[in-house]
């Protein structure tokens, strides 16, 4: 998969929770992809891709606690400005 900083397996509980919401992972995966990807270039995302951007990042903080770090598809816990975890 295109995602840093989960383990495999929070990649296939991700797959689960997807598949059992009636989504096919690798697609909002491609889909939320593209959207980092024109995010990244400063470039207009697509409806489309930003939904699927948004459900993505929904999924994974519902799972795992998880927030994506900047315009890449990469995940880690939240942390204060000092670097400590919040939680």
């Amino acid at each position: 998969m295109f995602i840093d900083g989960l383990t495999e397996q929070e990649k296939q509980q991700l797959a689960v929770f997807l598949r059992e919401r009636d989504h096919t992972p690798f697609m909002v995966i491609k889909h939320a992809y593209a959207a980092a990807q024109c995010q990244r270039r400063g470039v207009d995302i697509h409806p489309i891709d930003l939904k699927y951007l948004i459900l993505l990042d929904e999924a994974i903080a519902e799972l795992h606690g998880k927030h994506r770090i900047g315009s890449a598809l990469i995940y880690d816990e939240p942390r204060t400005q000092a670097g400590q975890d919040l939680a």
